[in-house]
């Protein structure tokens, strides 16, 4: 087999090799870039002033221009020998600086435990790219791949990765969150009181919370109160002394409020937790300029605990539901969400239940791997059956 990165393996498969996002090239570029037409602007203006002939004055321009070319050159080569590795038995980062240094980190898909990734800025998610943290149990610890294109698509794609490899099926996959639009923001006030203080089904096996709507109410109460307030103005202003001057400001002023109403209120609907049957999954996303995932294996969870910490959490029935981890992070957080003594107690049951399906399926393995070797050791016995004892000879038969 043709084999595409150094130590692949003769029956390793590779799913995907990335790079950085071209951005980053873009910004390594940008200084060495702008020093090269420095340092041409100022060769043409010392050729023109000297009147230097033709030959001298390429030999100015080459001796200005060679530093910041070969650091063009070095940032390209640099840029281009890094790379991000996912195979269907590991995770691979391969830094490379060409001639002085290289450095390898990787990690057997079965010690993978939680994945995480993070678009921090408008920039990251207008070029669709970010950060992804794959957290392991062996000594690696961490393994960052940087600035990776599509970090949603990676993470989905080391995840179904390692739960092939750890359960021999499939994980369920999640629901996708997409992009809110006007219509579900209207479908969702409208079911504000009603549909909005209940988990979500997606479909079945699958349970999406989000934040209690009490959250949402709180970030939107004073925007709702100046709107309403200067709604109110508007319309005094019309019915009484219309003032043009005034009536502009004030509507300007009102159509500002409502956008951050909307903004609040999409911010709001973006968070999200998701529990599936082998996988829990927190996002946090703001509209066009953050969005952060994080997803650990059911197997991973160690202890699920809940509080309710003030009074108005007590009175409205929510609370914030800790995911104990085996990862160095330590612990997910479903923030201010319904109902959390039922939020745990789904969790729980669906805990014992994946640990139970894990038990029943080594326990299946077993029973394989038992049935396999009698078969074996009954082909070996057909194949080549043992030769009968041989017998002692009588007296009468030696005489």
């Amino acid at each position: 087999m043709k084999t595409w990165f150094p130590g692949q393996r003769p029956d390793e498969e590779i799913i995907f090799v990335k790079r950085r996002h071209w951005f980053v090239l873009l910004r390594w570029l940008t200084p060495p870039v702008v020093l090269f037409l420095a340092m041409l602007g100022i060769g043409l203006v010392i050729g023109a002033a000297a009147e230097l002939q033709p030959l001298a004055w390429a030999l100015v321009l080459l001796l200005l221009i060679a530093a910041p070319v070969g650091l063009i050159v070095w940032r390209i080569l640099d840029w281009e020998n890094d790379h991000y590795i996912l195979t269907n038995q590991r995770v691979v980062h391969i830094e490379r600086v060409y001639f002085l240094f290289e450095s390898r980190h990787e990690a057997s898909l079965n010690k993978i435990q939680d994945v995480t990734f993070a678009m921090p800025t408008l920039l990251h998610n207008l070029l669709n790219f970010g950060d992804v943290e794959i957290e392991t149990a062996g000594t690696t610890g961490q393994i960052r791949f940087e600035a990776v294109p599509n970090p949603r698509e990676v993470q989905t794609l080391i995840l179904k990765a390692a739960g092939l490899q750890r359960q021999g099926r499939p994980s369920q996959e999640p629901p996708r969150p997409k992009p809110l639009g006007l219509g579900d923001l209207f479908r969702g006030l409208g079911g504000f009181f009603v549909g909005m203080l209940y988990p979500v089904y997606p479909r079945r096996g699958v349970i999406v919370w989000r934040k209690h709507w009490f959250v949402l109410l709180k970030s939107i109460f004073i925007p709702t109160v100046a709107a309403l307030f200067t709604a109110i103005l508007i319309l005094a202003l019309l019915l009484t002394r219309p003032i043009p001057a005034a009536i502009v400001v004030l509507s300007l002023i009102f159509l500002i409020l409502v956008a951050v109403l909307a903004f609040l209120f999409i911010d709001w609907h973006n968070d999200i937790y998701i529990l599936t049957t082998d996988r829990v999954i927190d996002i946090e996303k703001r509209p066009f300029t953050h969005e952060f995932r994080r997803e650990a294996n059911m197997g991973m969870i160690q202890d699920v605990s809940y509080e309710q910490p003030s009074f108005i959490a007590k009175l409205l029935n929510f609370g914030n539901v800790r995911l104990e981890t085996a990862g160095t992070r330590g612990e997910f957080t479903f923030d201010n969400v319904p109902n959390p003594r039922e939020v745990q107690n789904e969790i729980v049951r669906r805990l014992s239940a994946y640990r139970s399906h894990l038990q029943e399926e080594q326990a299946r393995r077993e029973r394989e791997r038992f049935r396999q070797m009698v078969q074996e050791a009954l082909q070996e016995i057909v194949q080549h059956p043992p030769s009968p004892p041989q017998l002692p000879s009588s007296p009468s038969e030696e005489g």
